[in-house]
């Protein structure tokens, strides 16, 4: 996450979505392609279980299906995808009342085989330990989903100056904990 390390930003042509509505199986094959790894590590942080970010993801691919006329072109398709997915864990975390995260179990089942980048996985892994779950989403989705701290803003429902302040909070103490080179 060096400011020289460049950025993956993740561009969903929204003519994209059209095309999914239109029931083109290519488009919405190209729209998996581009946004599952994302996605995948995007509900990972919240849920810290890979079995459910498969289902969510899985159910968030489901509802852009069933939803993609509701799409406006006012931003981001990827940060709609993102919200969509939020929305999906915070009513199953509702319906469940409560998690119970084990974190030595947590460590065991993590292996981030779907993120094939060993620098990506180490730092999901140090990120999972160190950081507060809100810090945790706010990095993934700046430095690996790619999106602008503006759009993480809306779609956290948080002023943009405290998306701004936790992400370099959060980064600087990624930094103290594992050097520099994070």
């Amino acid at each position: 996450m060096q400011e020289d390390t460049p950025k993956r930003k993740i561009h969903i042509d929204v003519r994209l979505i059209e095309r999914i509505c239109q029931g083109e199986q290519d488009a919405f094959r190209e729209l998996y392609d581009v946004s599952y790894r994302a996605l995948y590590a995007f509900l990972l942080s919240y849920t810290l279980n890979t079995e459910d970010a498969q289902d969510l993801v899985q159910d968030t691919y489901i509802q852009v299906l069933k939803n993609c006329h509701m799409y406006r072109e006012k931003g981001n398709p990827m940060a709609w995808m993102m919200k969509i997915a939020k929305n999906l864990f915070l009513m199953k975390s509702r319906k469940e009342r409560e998690i119970n995260v084990n974190y030595e179990d947590m460590e065991e089942k993590l292996g981030f085989e779907d993120i094939t980048n060993v620098d990506d996985r180490i730092a999901l892994e140090k990120m999972f330990e160190v950081l507060s779950t809100e810090d945790r989403n706010l990095i993934i989705m700046h430095d690996i989903s790619g999106l602008k701290h503006r759009e993480i803003a809306k779609l956290m429902d948080m002023p943009l100056g405290t998306v701004l302040a936790r992400y370099n909070r959060g980064i600087r103490k990624l930094q103290k904990e594992f050097g520099e080179s994070i």
